[in-house]
């Protein structure tokens, strides 16, 4: 192999950097310009020349990626996110009331209780088929009730704990979330449109696997749950994906990150020594919530002004 092949083979190695449509349109392009730049019989290009083509590329993913999101169907994703998150909710509470039911039937309070909250969880979707915005107002005020539990500002005894249960910080994102969407979307029949049958076969088997698996997760070493859990939210991404059209799948998988990662982390961190007690495992780090939550705004924010008239 003469020294001017082996160089653009390398350069052709850096390019796998920056994104294929990037390289369909510019590739030779750029190719041909690297070489002409290149000082004669090198035989690798620069380690300054390397670290810059490794930075456009990843700058040029970044940039696409935006561009995928900032184009997605933002009411339509909405719409899918005001089913998605009672239906995934109510998947969970559902196996959870059926496995301690097992287990231990308990007082019938304890039952009453467990169907409220079930109750709680569906009644804003049925009702926003008819009255959308009496619905969205309902969803806020159970969301903000069940966020003020979580802070705790019922009982003091959660001080400086709230932190690190991910199940009702998750939650509390999560119904906060399916509230917003019922107030800025078409709403569930918008959705009903928009789903197909295996659709709603990977929301309700989502949220029932978590309320199985979940109890399975307590006696497990961490490594084992972290698997597991990345495993089954890989899964439902996935099917989601694949279900969904495009465009609002993008928008509608994003929307749904920021509520997961808490109620994710806390599920790998009550596993293994820490059982029930979570007070051994470092406080939870909502950077990557908030990440997601900000890319999801920008991304409306940005889709909203590009659509006004």
């Amino acid at each position: 192999m003469t020294g001017d092949a082996a160089v653009e083979r390398r350069y052709r190695r850096l390019l796998a950097w920056y994104p294929a449509e990037y390289r369909r349109a510019y590739g030779e392009e750029m190719i041909g310009v690297l070489l002409a730049a290149a000082s004669g019989g090198s035989g690798r290009p620069g380690l300054a020349g390397a670290f810059d083509l490794i930075r456009g590329g990843l700058r040029a993913r970044l940039l696409a990626g935006w561009r995928k999101l900032a184009d997605a169907d933002w009411p339509d994703a909405l719409a899918l996110c005001s089913v998605a998150v009672p239906i995934i909710l109510l998947g969970y509470v559902i196996a959870q009331w059926l496995y301690f039911l097992h287990i231990h039937i308990g007082a019938p309070h304890e039952q009453v209780g467990r169907g409220l909250v079930v109750l709680a969880i569906a009644a804003p979707p049925l009702l926003a088929l008819r009255f959308r915005r009496t619905a969205a107002l309902v969803a806020v005020a159970l969301a903000g009730w069940l966020t003020v539990f979580t802070l705790g500002g019922i009982s003091p005894d959660w001080s400086g704990y709230w932190i690190n249960n991910g199940e009702d910080v998750g939650s509390s994102l999560a119904l906060l979330l399916g509230a917003a969407a019922l107030a800025w979307s078409g709403g569930p029949r918008r959705a009903a449109e928009i789903l197909t049958p295996r659709s709603w076969l990977v929301l309700i088997v989502a949220g029932v696997s978590m309320g199985v698996i979940h109890p399975y997760l307590w006696s497990r070493p961490a490594w084992l749950a972290a698997v597991i859990v990345i495993g089954m939210l890989a899964l439902v991404a996935g099917g989601l994906a694949l279900t969904v059209p495009g465009p609002a799948a993008r928008g509608l998988l994003l929307l749904l990150a920021a509520p997961a990662y808490p109620g994710a982390v806390w599920a790998i961190g009550i596993s293994g020594s820490y059982g029930f007690d979570t007070s051994g495992f470092p406080n939870l780090i909502f950077l990557p919530t908030a990440l997601f939550a900000g890319l999801a705004a920008a991304a409306l924010w940005r889709w909203r002004h590009r659509t006004a008239p």
